[in-house]
């Protein structure tokens, strides 16, 4: 696969809750996103197969694709973090979590921003490797930001490096 090539896409109705903090389901202008607090670090978690032509050989970068509830000023940031569904499914077992550098949000709202982060292959993506089933848990990284009100999630897209 050449690199920059999709692997894999996340819309927000694939959500699989987490049983505490989680981020919640709204609806703006009939559209769906994932609302996430701007005082207590909330999150979401999806299920993935990484497809059998991804190379094995670099990492992914990860893009998220939000906005801001009404907020017009100020900067919203993230964290990921993988999990290969291979490991013992009654626990969590999640990779270190990778920062999204805090990105500024449109000065008009309903206005989407995309920031991302390079997640190097090995133990920062739980050594996921092409066929593997895979979580990916976003929390809104609530101590780096500082767009005031909720954050709200369009997508996430995984690309190789």
């Amino acid at each position: 696969m050449a690199s920059g090539q999709t692997l894999v896409t996340f819309g927000v109705q694939q959500n699989m809750p987490p049983t505490s903090n989680p981020a919640t389901l709204v609806v703006r202008n009939g559209r769906l996103f994932l609302a996430f607090d701007t005082t207590t670090g909330e999150g979401a978690v999806f299920r993935g197969t990484m497809p059998q032509n991804y190379s094995n050989t670099t990492g992914v970068t990860v893009y998220v694709t939000s906005m801001a509830q009404s907020a017009t000023s100020g900067t919203i940031g993230w964290t990921i973090e993988f999990e290969r569904a291979t490991t013992d499914q009654d626990s969590d077992s999640f990779a270190t979590a990778q920062t999204i550098t805090a990105a500024t949000v449109s000065g008009t709202s309903g206005i989407t921003t995309t920031s991302s982060v390079a997640v190097t292959k090995g133990a920062n993506m739980d050594s996921i490797v092409a066929g593997d089933d895979f979580y990916l848990r976003i929390i809104r990284d609530v101590a780096n930001d500082n767009a005031a009100g909720d954050a709200q999630l369009q997508s996430i897209e995984i690309r190789e490096t």
